[in-house]
């Protein structure tokens, strides 16, 4: 047996699926999926981002020159 070519199982590593190990050929483990209702995440975020954007660009404006 070319230990190059198969794997532990006796299978040819291009024979098997995606979601095997390709040396034992045993089956991964699956990540699990939450419900997508659950993640919102924190509603703080995005408009904490979005008032740090503005300020920023703000900013620039005003020290480059452009306004002001």
């Amino acid at each position: 047996m070319n230990h190059d070519r198969y794997g532990l199982d006796g299978l040819p590593l291009a024979c098997r699926a995606a979601n095997t190990d390709p040396v034992t050929g045993l089956p991964l483990p699956s990540v699990p999926h939450a419900d997508p209702s659950v993640q919102d995440g924190n509603p703080y975020v995005l408009p904490t981002v979005v008032v740090c954007m503005i300020a920023f660009v703000i900013v620039f404006l005003v020290e480059s020159g452009i306004v002001g």
